[in-house]
Parts: structure tokens; sequence; C-alpha cells
């Protein structure tokens, strides 16, 4: 550490030896600005290893999530058929079952409005049919 002291009361305190004791106070405090450039390396790259890790954490972690998701959908889908149940139809709050009567329902109001005969698009009403033929079987 470099010291705060009177330089004028250093024994060697003549024109020769200041420069010899300046000298060797300042080649001190290199070094020691030396070993803090190190840690301070050494910190940085543990600081970026940690970093990095997180990063992959949570990517595992989303990738796992998205993978869970689509096996519960799958699952759902095989029991409601082996059940002889509609899928049922996932929205942000949960399941929702349709009964094979909401889901004619459901067609009939969709060709009332999509219908070609009334001014709609068929291939609109196209798609909501086989939508909806997935709901019933």
């Amino acid at each position: 550490m470099i010291s705060t002291r009177d330089y004028s009361e250093h024994p060697k305190a003549t024109s020769e030896g200041d420069g010899f004791w300046f000298q060797r106070e300042l080649d001190e405090a290199r070094k020691k600005i030396r070993k803090l450039l190190r840690q301070i390396d050494q910190e940085q790259a543990r600081s970026s290893e940690i970093a990095r890790a997180y990063d992959l954490t949570v990517a595992n972690l989303v990738a796992i999530t998205r993978e869970n998701a689509a096996l519960e959908r799958e699952r759902d889908h095989w029991r409601a058929n082996a059940l002889g149940k509609p899928a049922p139809f996932k929205t942000g709050a949960g399941a929702l079952e349709l009964t094979a009567a909401e889901v004619s329902a459901i067609r009939k109001a969709v060709a009332r409005i999509h219908h070609p005969d009334t001014g709609g698009d068929s291939e609109r009403l196209k798609l909501w049919n086989a939508t909806l033929d997935a709901l019933e079987s």
C-alpha cells in the first residue's frame, strides 16, 4: 500500500535517496496494481462463466417446458380418445370440454357466418370444419 507519510522525515530524505526511495514505492505500487488487475480478470472470467451457465439453464428450462406442454396435450388427446370423449380444447385458464351438441351448435353458427351462400369465404369455412371435426373425434 502506498504510504501517506511526510517524505521529508524519511531517513534518506536527501536528493539522491529520494529518487531511489520513490522508485521503490512506485515499483511496489505497480506490483500491487498488476496483482489487482489479475484478480479482476479472474473475477470477470468467473462472472462470465456463471452468466453462460445461467443462460444455458434458462434455455434448457424453456425447451423442457415446451416439450412438457406438448406431451400433456398429446396425453389429453389420447385419454379423451380412450374414454370416448371429445378432446379438451385448451384455453389460458384450463381445458374446455365440448359435447357433440356444443360442437354441432358451433358448426351451425360458423356456417351462418362463413358459408359461401351467405357471402362468406369457403376456404375459411373449410378450416373451421376441419378444426371442429378434430373436436368431434
